[in-house]
This record gives structure tokens, sequence and C-alpha cells, in this order.
């Protein structure tokens, strides 16, 4: 069924008694129509008050701005959008909120797209919002009175952005301080870098750089879907696959947490970067589709489930991952006791290349799957390349481990790369965890998307 997404746009045109006309940032809207186009959905129009929008930013020179300007059925809706009361929102599977100056007058506290947001986020869809767009998130609540943002992660136009388009004083306030005082935890870049925060399905993005990214994220995520594999052990198993079939194959290897919201995230958004990028259920057999709470308690049942996971199984679950994905050049990146599993599945099955962030129990026998012999002594069957990344200060992987590790794969001629971040702890990938560092996962996602790009 072909899925469709609706883009709401600001009707308010006065830029705060400046004397200048505001509006939907034109490229804001442009661009997520395009990628929602070239990938098969339909898409429609509303904005607050019905009608003939007002327009920012137009550029007739720029060729997707002209393309969806001129297409004919868009030219039809922007004569005349209509209100968010007249629009079945049950008809969408996500909405997405354009910016543009004038949603920091209209957008907030609206109730009409308020009730458009809720019903199709609440019925299982997303909801997307670029730039000043997130003005829509301001006030929103679901059906049990809660902040749709509070405790979510997301990204909208910031402070800083916002003094250096000269306009901090004329916005009615400053909108990552608004979601920040309903609950939001607003994750900025630098001025206007493109930035896509996902949390669940709530996809933003910081700026006008932003929208190519988060309608990509929206189709990666509409598009995503469990399926189920056979493994060479008469079991089945669950994979969350995303991206296209057919495009060269990465598998990611989660915490002891299982395949959680995050890695889910992550698996998208190396299928963004142009792979089939698949999550395998590693808990199968124990513990179906696992997700647990990250903290000590979580952390107690995880480790209870590697109690479950074998070197046999664990290479017989990749296996039938590299059978889904058709074969040829796959990748590997796993994270913590996923890490581990990379690097065993590089040491004993076909893996181009594997990346391992802070893998743990490479140098002993503390869990079941780094039995009978350490994994690290497996690094002769490493015909790949890897890379590590690792903290400085990572309590599961300290300087004496990541030594040894480093000469076991030099001694078994390993093309590798160890990257030491200084002074960052276990974990620093997972925005989702207290170790999280942002510096330090921007730099080793750029190491990992440099290899993946060598399938």
């Amino acid at each position: 069924m072909t899925k469709r997404v609706l883009i709401a746009l600001t009707s308010h045109s006065d830029l705060g008694g400046t004397g200048r006309r505001t509006g939907f940032y034109v490229p804001e809207a442009a661009e997520p129509w395009a990628v929602f186009t070239d990938a098969g959905y339909e898409v429609d129009l509303v904005s607050v008050a019905g009608g003939r929008p007002p327009r920012d930013g137009e550029d007739p020179a720029d060729p997707l701005q002209d393309r969806f300007l001129n297409d004919p059925r868009v030219a039809a809706q922007l004569a005349g959008t209509p209100a968010p009361g007249d629009v079945d929102s049950g008809r969408y599977d996500a909405v997405l909120f354009a910016g543009g100056h004038g949603t920091m007058w209209d957008f907030p506290d609206n109730k009409g797209l308020a009730a458009l947001a809720r019903d199709v986020y609440e019925r299982g869809g997303i909801v997307a919002a670029v730039c000043h767009g997130p003005a829509a998130l301001v006030g929103l609540t679901l059906s049990d009175g809660s902040y749709l943002v509070d405790g979510r992660r997301v990204a909208a136009f910031t402070n800083g952005e916002e003094e250096a388009v000269g306009l901090a004083g004329v916005v009615p306030f400053l909108l990552a301080d608004r979601l920040a005082a309903q609950g939001a935890r607003h994750l900025p870049a630098p001025n206007f870098a493109p930035h896509v925060v996902e949390d669940g399905r709530l996809v933003t993005g910081q700026n006008p750089a932003s929208a190519r990214g988060v309608a990509e994220a929206v189709v990666t995520a509409l598009d995503a879907a469990w399926v189920a594999v056979p493994v060479a052990d008469g079991t089945t198993m669950d994979l969350y696959a995303a991206g296209r079939p057919g495009a060269p194959g990465v598998i990611v290897a989660p915490e002891l947490f299982g395949a959680d919201d995050h890695l889910q995230e992550v698996t998208r958004r190396i299928a963004r970067l142009g792979y089939r990028a698949v999550l395998p259920d590693f808990h199968h057999r124990t513990r179906p589709r696992a997700a647990l709470p990250y903290g000590e308690e979580g952390r107690a049942q995880g480790f209870a489930l590697l109690d479950h996971l074998t070197r046999d199984g664990v290479l017989a679950d990749v296996a039938a991952a590299i059978g889904h994905l058709g074969g040829g050049r796959i990748g590997m990146v796993g994270f913590s006791a996923g890490g581990h599993l990379a690097v065993l599945a590089a040491a004993r099955l076909d893996i181009a290349v594997a990346a391992a962030f802070y893998p743990g129990w490479l140098t002993n026998t503390g869990i079941p799957v780094s039995r009978p012999e350490p994994t690290i002594t497996l690094a002769d069957g490493i015909k790949g390349r890897l890379l590590i990344e690792v903290g400085e200060d990572d309590h599961a992987v300290p300087r004496e481990d990541r030594e040894l590790i480093a000469r076991r794969l030099t001694a078994a001629g390993v093309k590798h790369e160890i990257a030491v971040h200084p002074g960052t702890p276990h974990g620093f990938f997972c925005d989702r965890r207290d170790t999280y560092r942002p510096e330090a996962a921007a730099a080793a996602w750029e190491r990992v998307s440099a290899l993946l790009s060598e399938l």
C-alpha cells in the first residue's frame, strides 16, 4: 500500500512587526516533498489557516524548488490548502512540520495541528519537524496529557542560530528553550550544520540544511520492518531490516540490552548511508526481541541473557543474516557485547569489514561466546579490515587489554585500527546513556562511515 505523508505549513506572514514578511521556508517543504515523492509516497499539504500559505526563502533558480512549486499537484494544493480540521489524519503514515519563522507565531499550542500529530503518532506513525517546524511540538500533548517531547531528544533551530540571523529579539520565544521547558532534551549541533535527531517515532532537524536528512530518516523508518529468517539450528530469528534490498549489506550487533530503539536507529542511520542494514535478535532463543532498560536493572538482565549466548549459536545467527543479505561483501558493526560478536564473526565468517565499539571480554573467557579460548586468540581467521573504537577510560577494555588486542592483531597480520578516545568512558556512542560523549561519537561515526565505504 502506498504510504502517505502530510506536510504542514505556517499561515503567518508578519515577521514580528519588523515590516518584513515571512511564511513557510520553501526549501524545508520542497526537499522533504522531493524525498517522499521519489520514494513513491503520496504527499499532501495543509496550512494553519487553509488557503494560500505565505512563502519565504523562495529561490526561482533552485531546480528543486522549481520542481516543487511547478508540480501541478503541488501548485493546486498551494493555491488552496486545507486547514487542519478539514484533514483526515487517519490517511497518513507521517506528518512533517516544515519551518519558516512564521511557525513561531501560529504553530505553538495550535489545537488543530496538535490533533493531527497526536492521532498520527498514537496510531504508530511518525511525527517529524525541521528548523522552526518543531514549534508545532510546543504544547502538543498526547492522550494521557503528557507533552510529546517530554523526556525525548530533539533538534530545533538553536538560540545561537537565532542570534546569528538577528531575530532572537523578534521571535516570541526561543524555540530550543521552550522545548526544553516542556521536558525535551535539546541536542544542538554547530550553527547551520546538518543535524537530525531520531527518538523513536519523533524525527527532528535543526535547520534548513537538515531538511533532506529529516525526510530521509522518515522514509527509512517507514520502510524498515522486522523480518523472520531461518537459522541452521532449526530456530527462526527476527531481523530488524532497513534500507534498499540488494544494497551492500551491514549487520548490526547490539549491546547486551538487546535490539532496542537506539540500535534500531543506528541500523536506520547506516541504511541511510546506502546500505541494507540488519539488526539480528541474538536473544531469540531465550527472550525474543528483548529491549532492556539502560541502568543496573537492565544490565543485570542483559548479563543473564549473555549466559545463554553460545559461539555456535551466534555464528549461526550471523550466517542467517548474511543469507538474508544475499552474500557478497558484508560489513558488521557491533557495540560492547555486540562488538565482541563482530570480532568473533570476522574471525570465523566472511566479513569484509568490521567495526567493534568498546568490545569487552575479547582477552578472557568471561562469557560463553568467549569460550573455550579467548576470542582474540582467533585473530588469525580475520581476513577483512577491523576497526575498534574505545574510550581511554573504558573499564571494560582497559589499557592492558587494548595492548594485548593490538599485539594479537598485529601478529596475525590483521589490517586494523584501534581508535582510543581520550578521557572517554564505556558506552560513549549511545545517546541514551549518561556516558554519551557527542564529540567522540561523531569522530567514531566518521571512521565507521569511511570503513563501510569499502564494501
